[in-house]
This record gives structure tokens, C-alpha cells and sequence, in this order.
């Protein structure tokens, strides 16, 4: 019935198909990108809080002058929105984001947090 070489190929396939299943594909580090009006940059994406009123550090080190009246929150792989002093607070009101390709938009104050997943390094400009 079967000969050696047809269970050396079904055992073959069931292991490739049980790798593929568990192996975790498509993962890539998820970065924080800031836009402020012009300007974009990655800040570090720990825990804690971002206030936007003074210098920002990227994850350079390199310092960025900001004076908005705005405060982030990360936490757990999450980020939202604590305070901004614009009219509206759609930007406060925006729930946690945390998957690639979401984002917090304050247009009054022009200044967008951006969960980014590309694959590609990050470098300097």
C-alpha cells in the first residue's frame, strides 16, 4: 500500500503545515511616528507620558522644540490623548489606538501620533 517514500512526504507536509501554522508571520516592531505641522519624527513607544509643551526627544536623542498644550498617554502597547487645548477635544476623545496604521489626529493643532509597522529600518535624515 504505502511504500517508504509516501510517508517520508505525508510526514514532511504535516510538519511544514504545523510550523506554518504557529509561526508567528508578517510581525514587525511598531514604531511611534509624531507629525507637528511640518515636521515628523519617531519618539520612543514606552509607557508613560508625553507632554508636547517643551523639547520632545526622538529616539535619537535629538531634541525637537514643541509648544503645544498637549499630553499623550502609552500604556501597555496603547496610546491615547490626556488634555489638549483645543475647542473641540475630538483628539481626547479618540479612544486608545494600538494597531498599525491608527492614529490620533488634532488638526487645530496640527499634530498627529501614528502607530507605524513598516518593516524598514529607522535612520536619520
Amino acid at each position: 500500500m504505502f511504500r517508504k517514500i509516501d510517508v517520508i512526504i505525508i510526514v514532511f507536509f504535516l510538519i511544514l503545515s504545523i510550523i506554518l501554522i504557529f509561526k508567528p508571520y508578517g510581525y514587525s516592531a511598531k514604531k511611534l511616528m509624531l507629525v507637528v505641522e511640518n515636521e515628523s519624527f519617531y519618539i520612543p513607544y514606552k509607557d508613560g507620558k508625553i507632554n508636547l509643551s517643551g523639547n520632545i526627544r526622538d529616539v535619537f536623542g535629538n531634541k525637537h522644540s514643541i509648544y503645544k498644550n498637549m499630553e499623550f498617554e502609552i500604556a501597555g502597547g496603547r496610546i491615547r490623548a490626556l488634555h489638549s487645548d483645543c475647542a473641540n477635544q475630538i483628539c481626547v476623545r479618540t479612544s486608545w489606538i494600538e494597531n498599525c496604521g491608527d492614529s490620533i489626529i488634532c488638526a487645530p493643532n496640527r499634530v498627529a501620533v501614528i502607530i507605524d509597522c513598516k518593516e524598514e529600518d529607522i535612520t536619520r535624515k
